[in-house]
């Protein structure tokens, strides 16, 4: 991997500066290809079927105390006693 210093950064700005702003914006959207090639795509994690298996759930939602009580158990699991 090649690494520019913030020398050569500036170097490269400065000889792109003068140009119209399509040919810079063409220039940028070549470097973003550039690093879309190389990076690893993402994934989602759940497909959106599991989604809506997930979000069709067979039972009442939480009425306001269970709800209370699942906020301060979270509280209590992110900051402790």
């Amino acid at each position: 991997m090649i690494f520019t210093n913030h020398d050569e950064l500036q170097k490269v700005i400065a000889s792109v500066a003068d140009w119209p702003a399509h040919d810079r914006i063409t220039l940028a959207r070549k470097i973003l290809e550039t690093v879309e090639e190389t990076t690893a795509p993402a994934t989602c994690g759940l497909r959106g079927e599991e989604v809506i298996k997930l979000l069709q759930i067979p039972q009442p939602p939480p009425d306001d105390d269970e709800c209370d009580r699942i906020v301060l158990e979270e509280r209590l699991r992110k900051h402790g006693p």
